[in-house]
This record gives structure tokens, sequence and C-alpha cells, in this order.
């Protein structure tokens, strides 16, 4: 049986949690904060583990068995967050299936027009740690898909726009919803491999 991990308690992270869920794909973990707290409907529904992101301990048990990864983690430090698990996966030789991160337009200097970053002071900073997370799932050596979304929004889900890396992404929103589903597509049937995405 396929296993899943989502890192973080995120709105987002809680779709993508709750549509394995519903779909049957697998055993889903999710890893979060100690601070954070999923709703009670779908923490009845995962296995749950929490504790302090940046510490290379809290990922030991939620990676065995060769989960396939989502990264939900949003704002700033997920490069801290993805050096203590990689570090824990190297260190406890666990193998990893397949890492799908959710990361930001403007990475790649790639978006025409303003994009806004909810809750980011410092959005050169916010980028720069960005870029060092992907390069960090870059360097790990398996499958990956980096999804760089414009502005998310609460509302409904459409279809989405997939834009390859290298091309230009008009500045904008898209829906939680609609990210969730590209991620559990990707999480449930692969492809993209080593590719960065922009959603929209």
């Amino acid at each position: 049986m396929t296993t899943y991990l989502i890192l973080g308690a995120t709105s987002l992270g809680q779709l993508v949690a709750q549509q394995l869920v519903d779909q049957q794909a697998g055993t889903v973990r999710v890893l979060h904060e100690a601070t954070d707290d999923l709703p009670a409907a779908l923490a009845s529904s995962v296995v749950e583990f929490s504790g302090d992101l940046t510490k290379e301990a809290t990922y030991v048990d939620a990676l065995q068995d060769a989960p396939i990864i989502f990264s939900a983690l949003e704002g700033m430090d997920v490069d801290l967050d993805f050096e203590a698990l990689f570090d824990a996966q190297y260190h406890n030789q666990l193998r990893l299936t397949r890492f799908v991160m959710l990361s930001t337009a403007g990475v790649d200097h790639e978006v025409t027009g303003e994009l806004v970053y909810p809750g980011i002071t410092d959005v050169k900073e916010y980028l720069n740690q960005q870029r060092y997370a992907a390069k960090l799932v870059d360097e790990a050596e398996f499958p990956y898909t980096i999804l760089r979304p414009v502005t998310l929004t609460t509302e409904v889900a459409q279809d989405p726009q997939i834009i390859k890396e290298g091309e230009p992404v008009p500045a904008g929103t898209v829906s939680q919803a609609t990210v969730a589903q590209v991620a559990v597509d990707l999480l449930k049937n692969g492809g993209a491999d080593y590719q960065s995405l922009a959603v929209c």
C-alpha cells in the first residue's frame, strides 16, 4: 500500500490530505508543527505526527516506508525545515519515493506584473529561502516536482493553467483547491519529474 506524507497543517496541506483520504489512495500521514492542529475529522482519518520541523529527529518516524511526500509548508524558513528533513533521510538511510514541493511563483524572476505574497514582509529573503529549499530537493536525487502557484485564494477549484519553467508567468491568483488537485494528481500518478511548474 502506498504511503503519503503531507508536511504542514496549512489549508493546502489539509486539502491534499483530505483528497487522498477521500480517494482511498493509501495510508496518509500528516507531519506538522507541534503548535498546529488538524480538524478532528481529518485527524481521525490520517496518521498524525508533530514536532519541531527544524529538528532532524522530528522526521524519522514519519519517513518510514518510503513515502511519497507533499510539502505544503508555507512562509519563511522552509529551507531550515528541509535541511532537517533531508538530514533525517540521509543519516537514517531512509528511502523516499517522490517529492512534490509547494513553492511560489517569482523564484525564477518569471512573473510579469506585481505578485502579492500575503504575510511576507521580506520578499527578497523569502524568495532566496524558497530557492535554497528547491536546491535541497534537487540535490536529494529522487523524483520531484516543484509547484510555483501565483497568490493563493480560497475560491473554488478551476481548471489550472500549468506553465513550464523558463516561461513568463502572469501575476494573479489561483485557488488552493486548484493547486491541491494538481498536487494530488502528481502524488498519485507521477509525471513532470524533475520539473518546476507554475500554477495559475
